[in-house]
């Protein structure tokens, strides 16, 4: 998983990211028949994330940074978001990284043949995916591999799906 997402972080030991709630209401899920993974898109408000569960549960094995809903936030700041995950950091996120309003946009999760990577895409374009071998997270929105995966490579994508 990306650095953040991780034992104190959203969701916490014994959760599902169900039992986290939402300021906002934006999440959706979808499970792939053959591995039983989720794929969860989760908007707390201040960011979203595409979590890919462990088979036949809701509890996160992997996690993707999608977009932030707040402009990117410094490395000092990061520390308050305890609890839950931080809005990528400026030098991380895109100067087109905030999405103020993601449901107004159609979205929708594209799996791999066997359900171990999954991407999600804004308005038809891919935007993140969680590629389980080897296991990577990219986002189109990053501008520097750190805590929030790593920038989008269209040849991983490609291979993959």
């Amino acid at each position: 998983m990306s650095g953040y997402n991780v034992n104190n972080q959203l969701p916490k030991v014994g959760e599902t990211v169900n039992d986290v709630p939402s300021n906002t209401g934006f999440f959706m899920d979808a499970q792939h028949p053959l591995s039983q993974r989720h794929a969860i898109l989760h908007d707390d408000g201040t960011s979203a994330w595409l979590y890919l569960t462990k088979p036949n549960t809701e509890k996160p094995s992997a996690d993707a940074w999608v977009h932030n809903r707040v402009p990117a936030i410094s490395k000092e700041e990061v520390k308050a978001y305890r609890g839950g995950p931080p809005p990528a950091a400026i030098g991380y996120a895109s100067d087109t990284a905030i999405c103020e309003s993601p449901e107004n946009h159609e979205w929708e999760f594209i799996w791999a043949g066997d359900g171990n990577s999954v991407a999600i895409t804004k308005d038809g374009e891919p935007v993140a995916c969680i590629i389980g071998d080897p296991k990577g997270s990219y986002s189109r929105e990053l501008v520097k591999d750190g805590p929030w995966g790593s920038v989008w490579c269209e040849t991983e994508f490609n291979r993959v799906f």
